[in-house]
């Protein structure tokens, strides 16, 4: 199939099922701006804390299935097996952890902002660095959501990338900064139907033409494909049983607890029986999601398995096997490919929705509090400067697409990139929550660290990606089986294809590359998470312990209650750090 069929595929009919979605999508921000306006703060983060466990639950699905996930699990599966199926089982895990541990406390508390809770535990210097950590996993994140729905439309289109890009972004960020976490939500439960709908539909269709289900999976047997329990300890490895389970596990963890925008959804809901069905929902959400996306790389090796089109020349990227192959389905059913391409687009929108709205919200009111406590804006004003802000990060977020479509794989780049950042993120709040002893120069100190050995390690893999000295070739392919017109079309590249049938998949390092920046890239979140509790705790025990019979028992986890001493008779007659959210409590009313 040649790129000029591509393109002739995608005609009216498909641009006009993307723009309905489109369309769907702004008219859900112009409603919350002109017809149901947000008054106060707390309307437009927060939707008055009075949002539907459905809602919620589809939204909180929607931002954290992006378009990497639609196109980088079919991908990761096509290329190295499905070890990547045994996030389900951390997803389990780490919802359990969220719902016990962490929501509770923030539930409890009342905050308005997640990063609020730094201050009330430590200080607002400590506050201060989360907000930075989030602006910078945000900054890293976001170009690569934009860029793969951008590349797929460039794919099927013929538009250039970088004309797709920032009309994407425009449209998202027309209903994020207008119409609030509210727009932000429902907006999300649209376009989850969009992405539902369009991949179903395809592996429906594409099971049937490959001789169904059991053929499909008989042919990934064959080559190697059916790989779940590697329990190969050894960290380097790229994807095993251990690394993609405790990897995932912290990965993941870090998005539902120390993620201002994720966080934000959970305290929109009335109570913590509310939180804990949105737990549930978004799991099930979640495993839905994931395993048909998972499945969708079945799907993509029994088409390609004799042929595969990277090798060929018919992409240049494994990223654009999942167009492809739905482009050829497509010549038969008009409209498919258009679904296709609003699930993906839909998917990106909706992360990058959760993270313009909580990054916007995030840093008017966390840089405001800490250093400009006397201030107070009218929330005319405070609307203003965050849809500034929202716009200024959009503007960012494009520009940087320029540099991710230099780096690897999709799935794994994001995850790298959130790696760096990550750990340091969540070693705050596990530090907060857990250590009462922990003080805010271990904090500190912890958070720093995990952030300068993270970034050091993961900037410096990325690097000798993009140069080539660090490569991850994929299990067994083959052009064996392509017609010849096929070869005689496009430009064959066999080194592109791949021999290796063992378990797992190789990592090929160039000698000069040090055996650290060899790690998985699963690990980086867990490297991050570890080195700041270990420093933070070190650094604690060396400097002076903050008195706990003092400190407000709501700021741990019940857990930790029963290790605690007795809190001190006179606290009453002390400044309290939880003063000020029992101040926000009353503003809320």
């Amino acid at each position: 199939m040649s790129k000029m069929d591509l393109d002739f595929m995608f005609d009216w009919v498909e641009y006009s099922v993307v723009v309905i979605m489109l369309i769907l999508s702004l008219l859900v921000g112009a409603y919350y701006t002109f017809l149901n306006k947000q008054k106060t703060y707390s309307d437009y983060m927060l939707g008055g804390r009075t949002m539907g466990v459905l809602p919620v639950s589809m939204s909180i699905v929607a931002s954290f299935i992006s378009g990497i996930s639609i196109l980088g699990l079919p991908t990761e599966m096509y290329l190295y097996g499905s070890q990547c199926m045994t996030n389900n089982i951390a997803n389990l895990i780490i919802m359990t952890v969220a719902g016990v541990f962490y929501l509770p406390v923030y539930h409890k508390l009342q905050l308005s902002s997640l990063l609020e809770y730094l201050e009330l535990r430590f200080d607002s210097n400590v506050r201060f660095m989360g907000t930075l950590m989030y602006t910078m996993a945000s900054v890293l994140h976001l170009p690569a959501i934009i860029y793969v729905p951008g590349l797929a439309f460039n794919q099927v289109t013929g538009v250039p990338l970088h004309i797709i890009t920032p009309i994407i972004s425009i449209c998202c960020l027309f209903y994020t900064a207008f119409g609030g976490v509210k727009a932000v939500m429902w907006s999300d439960t649209i376009q989850n139907m969009f992405t539902l709908a369009a991949v179903i539909f395809v592996i429906l269709i594409g099971s049937w033409r490959l001789g169904g289900i059991l053929e499909i999976w008989r042919i990934n047997e064959q080559g190697s494909r059916l790989e779940i329990f590697n329990m190969d300890p050894d960290p380097f490895a790229r994807n095993t049983f251990l690394t993609v389970t405790i990897g995932s596990a912290f990965f993941f963890l870090t998005n539902i607890v120390a993620n201002p925008g994720t966080v934000q959804r959970f305290l929109s809901v009335p109570s913590i029986k509310h939180i804990r069905w949105v737990l549930i929902y978004s799991l099930i959400g979640f495993y839905i999601i994931i395993n048909l996306c998972t499945f969708l790389g079945f799907v993509l090796y029994a088409r390609y398995h004799q042929c595969d089109p990277v090798a060929v020349g018919i992409i240049k990227n494994p990223s654009q096997m999942v167009p492809l192959y739905v482009m050829e389905v497509a010549k038969d059913y008009p409209g498919l490919a258009g679904l296709f391409m609003s699930g993906v687009m839909s998917a990106a929108l909706s992360t990058m929705a959760s993270y313009y709205n909580a990054t916007g919200g995030m840093l008017y009111k966390d840089v405001m509090e800490v250093f400009f406590p006397t201030v107070h804006h009218s929330e005319a004003k405070q609307f203003t400067i965050i849809k500034v802000i929202i716009f200024v990060l959009g503007i960012i977020s494009v520009a940087m697409v320029f540099v991710v479509e230099k780096l690897g794989t999709v799935l794994q780049m994001s995850v790298s990139l959130l790696g760096a950042v990550y750990g340091s993120i969540l070693s705050l709040f596990t530090l907060g929550i857990f250590f009462p002893f922990v003080n805010t120069k271990g904090a500190l100190a912890g958070s720093l660290t995990s952030l300068v050995l993270s970034g050091w390690i993961v900037f410096n893999a990325q690097y000798y990606i993009m140069n080539g000295k660090l490569q991850f070739p994929g299990k067994f392919t083959s052009i064996g089986g392509c017609s010849n017109s096929t070869l005689n079309h496009f430009s064959p590249r066999p080194e592109l294809v791949f021999n290796y049938t063992g378990v797992g998949s190789e990592v090929l390092a160039d000698n000069t590359v040090p055996q650290v920046y060899q790690l998985s890239y699963n690990y980086y979140t867990v490297l991050g998470t570890l080195t700041g509790v270990a420093v933070a705790m070190v650094v604690s025990l060396l400097t002076q312990s903050p008195d706990i019979t003092t400190m407000n028992p709501d700021l741990f986890t019940p857990f930790v209650h029963r290790f605690m001493p007795a809190r001190d008779g006179n606290l009453k007659s002390r400044p309290r750090k939880d003063e000020y959210v029992l101040t926000n409590q009353k503003e809320l009313g």
